[in-house]
């Protein structure tokens, strides 16, 4: 009897352990690919803006966004101010002063961006005549912590002081002087040379003609007309600009 019949032929040993050995299938990094795409489409735009090379702004000026933004030759915007153009654009115009801690524009709200299904197709329909611009004509300054809000137009040489409120909509005309803590309501409007004071937003003209001394008795020709006055206020005014730009140290566009 042959003697390699007692002793049974066995299978290789690396032959049940190959299949262990494998690597594993390919479909766990593919996986991996499909997020990658839709990273980079969660990037937000950045805003469109427009400033003239002689403008000043602060590095610290905020700016938020979808309608454009410009900004005029020689105007000057404070530290900490805030643009923003999400209801439309906003279009600032030469020699204006921005102060620190204004406010053109409005941040968007909870409301906005929790609007049912059911409506959204009305509000699409309705957003080509929601758009409201905000125009801030040439050498208007607007003091610190006031607020522009959509919609509203204010028309040269006019001042918007600390912390006043220019509505929706609303018109301030030209050589206006808002005073400080005023509102000025949705939809309102200011003539022009007017000034706007009180909790009731009382109102008066500014002298436009001759303005004689309270002590003089209007006989001595001593008076000045009410637009020299305004001249030498903007002249004034433009100094101020001059000596901002080297405080402020901010960029040049």
């Amino acid at each position: 009897m042959d003697p390699r019949q007692h002793h049974p032929s066995q299978p290789p040993p690396q032959s049940t352990s190959t299949t262990h050995l494998k690597p594993p299938p390919s479909h766990h990094t593919q996986q991996r690919a499909p997020p990658s795409p839709s990273h980079s489409q969660s990037h937000h735009h950045r805003t469109p803006i427009t400033a003239h090379p002689s403008a000043t702004i602060s590095e610290s000026l905020l700016i938020q966004g979808s309608h454009p933004i410009s900004i005029g030759a020689s105007t000057i915007i404070h530290p900490r101010a805030r643009i923003y153009s999400y209801e439309g654009p906003v279009i600032i115009g030469n020699g204006c002063i921005i102060s620190e801690k204004s406010v053109i524009g409005s941040a968007p709200t909870t409301s906005t961006s929790t609007t049912s299904t059911s409506t959204s197709s009305g509000i699409a329909s309705k957003d080509e005549g929601s758009i409201l611009p905000i125009r801030i004509s040439n050498s208007v300054t607007i003091g610190p912590g006031a607020q522009i809000l959509p919609g509203a137009h204010i028309h040269s040489a006019s001042c918007v002081e600390a912390r006043a409120v220019i509505g929706r909509r609303s018109v301030v005309g030209s050589h206006c002087r808002v005073c400080a803590g005023v509102e000025v309501a949705d939809g309102d409007g200011v003539a022009d040379w007017m000034v706007v004071w009180g909790g009731g937003n009382r109102r008066r003209r500014r002298a436009v003609g001759r303005v004689e001394p309270r002590n003089g008795g209007g006989n001595g020709g001593g008076g000045l007309e009410g637009r020299v006055i305004e001249e030498a206020r903007l002249m004034v005014l433009q100094r101020e600009r001059d000596a901002l730009v080297r405080l402020i140290g901010g960029r040049r566009r």
